[in-house]
C-alpha cells in the first residue's frame, strides 16, 4: 500500500526533486530529448524563483511523484508576468488581480509508475488546501492538446467554445506570433461524443470541475503544441468537487 504526502516543497531538496520530475515527465517522455542533453536533469526555466511547488511524495520511497507549479500574483514578478504570457494576452485575466488573488497553475506531471486517480486527487487536494490560504478567487493556465492537426483541434476548440466558454470580461487571445493560423471555426462537428473521448484526460477533469474555455488555441512553437487557456471561479466550481475540496471553503 502507497504512503503518500502532498506538500508544498520547503527546502532545496525537495524542489530539485520536483525540477527532476518535469526533466523525466517533459524532456525525456514526452520530448524525446536524450539524458546527455542535459547535465544536471533539471526541468526549470525563470518563473520557478517567484512559484511554489506542490508535491506529493512516495514517503516509502522518498520519491517525488507528482507535482504543480504554483505561481501566486501577489508573488509574480511583473517584469516578466505569468507563464501563460508567453502565448497569451491575458491582460483580463491579470485585472481580475485587483480585486481577488489570481493562481496559476502549470507544469503539472506525475511519474509514469504512479499515474492514477489516487495522484491527481492528492494533488487537487493539496491546490484546494492552498487556495483556502491564499483565499484565491481564479485559477488559470494553459493545456496542451494530444494533437495538432488542424482539422482534429478546429473541431476540438469549436466543441469547447459551444459548451464551455467564458463571457467576454473574461476572454483571451493567442499571441499573434503564437496564433493557430488554420483553425477553422466553421467546422461542422456530426458525432460531438467522438471529440469529448479524444480530450486529454486532465482537460476532461478541468471541465467537469467548471472550468471554462477563455478563447482561441495558441502554439507553443518550440514544442510543437497546441495549448487551450482555462479558467476556473473557485465560487463556481462544480458542487460535487466543492464539496470534496472546498467544503470549508470562505466563499
Amino acid at each position: 500500500m502507497f504512503n503518500f504526502q502532498v506538500k508544498i516543497a520547503e527546502n532545496d531538496q525537495e524542489i530539485q526533486q520536483a525540477l527532476n520530475l518535469r526533466y523525466q515527465v517533459f524532456k525525456l517522455e514526452m520530448a524525446g530529448r536524450s539524458e546527455k542533453e542535459m547535465a544536471d536533469q533539471l526541468d526549470r526555466d525563470k518563473y520557478d524563483r517567484f512559484c511554489d511547488h506542490l508535491i506529493v511524495i512516495d514517503k516509502e520511497k522518498n520519491k517525488t511523484v507528482g507535482t504543480y507549479r504554483l505561481i501566486l500574483s501577489s508573488r509574480v514578478d511583473k517584469k516578466i508576468g505569468f507563464y501563460s504570457e508567453n502565448f497569451f494576452d491575458i491582460t483580463n485575466i491579470k485585472q481580475l488581480a485587483n480585486d481577488y488573488p489570481i493562481l496559476e497553475l502549470g507544469r503539472s506531471c506525475v511519474h509514469k509508475d504512479y499515474r492514477s486517480q489516487m495522484v491527481i486527487n492528492l494533488l487537487w487536494n493539496g491546490i484546494a488546501e492552498y487556495i483556502k490560504s491564499y483565499r484565491v478567487r481564479y485559477l488559470f493556465g494553459s493545456t496542451r492538446l494530444l494533437t495538432n492537426q488542424p482539422t482534429q483541434v478546429s473541431k476540438i476548440y469549436k466543441y469547447l467554445k459551444e459548451r464551455f466558454f467564458v463571457e467576454p470580461k473574461f476572454r483571451v487571445s493567442a499571441k499573434e506570433e503564437n496564433k493557430f493560423d488554420t483553425l477553422n471555426e466553421d467546422i461542422k462537428i456530426n458525432h460531438p461524443r467522438d471529440i469529448l473521448a479524444h480530450l486529454p484526460p486532465l482537460l476532461k477533469g478541468y471541465l467537469r470541475a467548471g472550468v471554462l474555455v477563455c478563447g482561441p488555441p495558441a502554439v507553443n512553437r518550440d514544442l510543437d503544441v497546441v495549448l487551450i487557456f482555462i479558467l476556473l471561479d473557485v465560487a463556481r466550481i462544480a458542487r460535487p468537487y466543492k464539496r470534496h475540496y472546498l467544503k470549508d471553503a470562505y466563499l
